[in-house]
């Protein structure tokens, strides 16, 4: 294989850059000095405050007064007055959460806005009880007894005999969709 057979398989990129390269400039004069962080809090928001949170507040920006330089206000918005109540309680645990994550003081304050068109979160319903019961066999109730007859606690006790059919019923109904 000759030396110009070689040359031509290898692959250059003298002519090809980095898009973030381009980018870059494009970006600071949209975003400004502060733009990554407002990009970086609407893309780590549920890690930042925590999903809790984040279920029920968005952020919108953060406006950064020309004087100071790290004190930004963040825009929260929120579907309803309960829910910037609830907010404005939590106001300094989410400013301690931002700036924590950020490594300095990026945001100073919050301002709460309420939009009854910004989706709730769902409501967590309750876990309902199954009143679903399997009849057991007398050897299988014997031997929930059997297991449970040494045990003094009164309250532990009725929760292991509940754990015991359970565990029964639930076999019976694996067998039954065999």
């Amino acid at each position: 294989m000759n030396n110009k057979d070689t040359n031509n398989n290898l692959r250059t990129t003298k002519d090809l850059q980095s898009i973030s390269l381009a980018l870059r400039p494009l970006t600071k004069q949209i975003l400004g000095n502060k733009g990554f962080v407002e990009a970086d809090i609407i893309l780590n928001w549920g890690e930042i405050i925590g999903e809790e949170l984040a279920e029920y507040c968005f952020p919108q920006r953060i406006e950064f007064q020309k004087e100071k330089k790290n004190n930004g206000c963040l825009h929260l918005e929120v579907p309803s007055g309960a829910f910037a109540v609830e907010i404005q309680h939590r106001e300094k645990y989410i400013l301690n959460k931002i700036n924590t994550y950020f490594g300095y003081n990026a945001v100073s304050s919050i301002k709460i806005m309420q939009n009854n068109r910004l989706q709730r979160p769902p409501e967590k319903k309750a876990p309902q009880e199954k009143t679903e019961t399997t009849e057991l066999s007398p050897q299988e109730e014997q031997q929930i007894k059997n297991l449970s007859s040494e045990i003094n606690n009164q309250n532990l006790k009725e929760i292991l005999i509940k754990l015991g059919h359970s565990v029964y019923a639930d076999n019976h109904k694996k067998r039954e969709k065999t």
